[in-house]
């Protein structure tokens, strides 16, 4: 079960990662999502706000009760990382699904969004890892 926490918390840091990186640099997370900043001259407060903040927040605050948990916290804390591990992951799912629904109906089937939706599918697993193992066992 110790590595499965350990796995998910790497994730967890991995995706703080991206997002620290997206809310301080827009012109970075624009680039890594392959879009680009609108004609109205918000659009990078927008990737700021969620390639940089929803991410940073959301994984943030599951990579903290997860580290909280195994620095021996109360098992109210464990449950509390456990939801919000498999919320995230639940997040990350969504996204491959959007995916590869894009690369099946779209006709997007680049050699890109395959790489990214088997990276969002790990990402998913790996963040859900103790969740999974404690349902499986």
């Amino acid at each position: 079960m110790t590595f499965a926490w350990g796995v998910s918390v790497l994730a967890l840091l991995f995706g703080a990662a991206l997002g620290a990186r997206g809310l301080i640099d827009p012109h970075w997370a624009a680039k890594f999502v392959r879009l680009r900043e609108d004609e109205q001259g918000g659009g990078f407060a927008e990737f700021r706000a969620t390639y940089g903040g929803v991410f940073l927040g959301l994984h943030a605050v599951a990579l903290l009760f997860a580290l909280i948990y195994l620095m021996g916290g109360e098992y109210v804390i464990g449950v509390c990382a456990t939801g919000a591990g498999a919320a995230v992951a639940a997040g990350w799912a969504g996204a491959a699904l959007g995916r590869g629904l894009a690369i099946w109906r779209d006709g997007a089937d680049t050699p890109f969004n395959r790489l990214s939706m088997g990276v969002e599918s790990a990402l998913a697993l790996a963040i859900a890892m103790p969740w999974l193992v404690w349902f499986l066992l």
